[in-house]
């Protein structure tokens, strides 16, 4: 068994589903899909586990004989396909991370939907994922990976948390302790179901193609500056007030292949300057991120941060969001993490260049579309990806 530590605030949240929609030029069956699709998930150890939860309100990833990942073959639109599933709660305790939809586009093209929970991986544990789908589709046998967390062990020894926030755990782990109680399935499921009778996301997606994504990928290079930084600075650029943007991370130190969620993030605080040019802005942007990307206390404070909270406390505090639980020191740590009404203004996941190859065998992947999931400490959810020469900018929120 593997325990869910810096990930815990995944499991009670009523709103984990990352979902990716691809394109593939090239025909295959139904039954060739789902033995790719079976292929593909026996050769991630997550994929191949269930959620527990002990008797003392520890969770884990334990070994499942029969999980409950699967394919299912219909007509989709992202935008109604992504409102229908994200208010099914994903059933963790019977091993379902992951589900795929396929609708034939026409005689040569395949449109397919992956929808997977956090738990099961983070933005590039679902390409890996897709990449494993393709190579079994084109024949090709899977490598079996075994699960990787990001934990107390595995976080670089070099961070730390700061004294002030060690306080902070303290302190309403303490005052927890007067009303602990352990939540189970069928709390999550209650809350799923009243939190989705009064909520409702949008999705768009925004594509830049070529001749203008080389142009502003140019403009970063010849400042040398990120082009999420590039990104922020458009974005804010008509806005008055201090934005803060919270920022995905990769938190892979050694760049492995496999299925589990391996991010952090970090945030930023900047507003606009009006005397600066837009590129002058995204200057300023990227030496604060590149500053707090290269201090391992602040790339890491996220996970060490919520991993030092009892873990019941974590689940009540997504609970508190969810409408479903309410204490008054739940309500006031809430506040504090940012959930509910004090989100990020925006948050952004940017996958870059996607991470797979294109083309397997007979089948190219043509296109691929992004759309991270609203949590509950974020407001304008945006995922970005670039496939062959385009760029997909998603754009994600509950509608007001």
């Amino acid at each position: 068994m593997y325990k869910i530590e810096t990930e815990r605030g995944d499991l009670f949240d009523v709103n984990m589903m990352i979902a990716m929609q691809v394109k593939v030029c090239g025909k295959a069956s139904e039954a060739e899909l789902t033995e790719a699709f079976r292929a593909a998930a026996r050769a991630f150890e997550i994929l191949n586990c269930k959620v527990v939860i002990d008797q003392n309100g520890d969770a884990f990833y334990d070994d499942c004989r029969e999980p409950m990942n699967r394919i299912i073959f219909r007509d989709f639109e992202l935008e109604e396909l992504i409102q229908e599933q994200e208010r099914i709660r994903f059933r963790l305790e019977d091993g379902e991370f992951l589900r795929c939809f396929v609708s034939y586009e026409n005689a040569s093209e395949m449109k397919l939907c992956f929808l997977m929970h956090h738990l099961g991986g983070d933005g590039k544990s679902l390409c890996y994922f897709i990449e494993a789908f393709m190579k079994s589709l084109s024949g090709e046998k899977c490598e079996y990976r075994k699960i990787k967390l990001l934990n107390n062990e595995t976080l670089p020894n070099t961070s730390k948390l700061s004294f002030l926030a060690s306080l902070v755990t303290k302190v309403y782990n303490r005052k927890w302790q007067k009303q602990r109680r352990i939540f189970g399935f069928d709390d999550m499921e209650a809350a799923y179901k009243s939190f989705w009778k009064s909520h409702k996301t949008t999705v768009k997606n925004v594509l830049t193609e070529s001749r203008e994504l080389s142009q502003k990928l140019k403009e970063c290079k010849a400042n040398k500056i990120g082009f999420t930084s590039y990104t922020i600075a458009e974005m804010i650029q008509d806005i008055p007030q201090m934005q803060e943007i919270g920022l995905a991370v990769d938190g892979r130190q050694d760049g492995n292949r496999t299925m589990s969620n391996q991010a952090t993030g970090i945030a930023v605080r900047y507003r606009y300057a009006k005397g600066k040019t837009l590129t002058e802005n995204a200057v300023v942007i990227d030496r604060v991120m590149k500053k707090k990307l290269s201090d391992e206390n602040y790339k890491y404070l996220v996970l060490r941060f919520m991993s030092a909270f009892e873990p019941t406390l974590v689940d009540a505090v997504n609970l508190e969001f969810a409408g479903y639980f309410h204490s008054k020191s739940t309500g006031k740590l809430a506040k504090i993490l940012g959930y509910g009404q004090n989100t990020k203004d925006i948050s952004i996941t940017n996958l870059t260049r996607i991470d797979i190859p294109t083309d397997y065998g007979e089948y190219r992947l043509t296109d691929l579309i992004f759309v991270p999931p609203v949590v509950s400490y974020g407001k304008n959810i945006i995922g970005m990806v670039t496939v062959g020469d385009h760029l997909n900018t998603t754009y994600h929120h509950y509608l007001k």
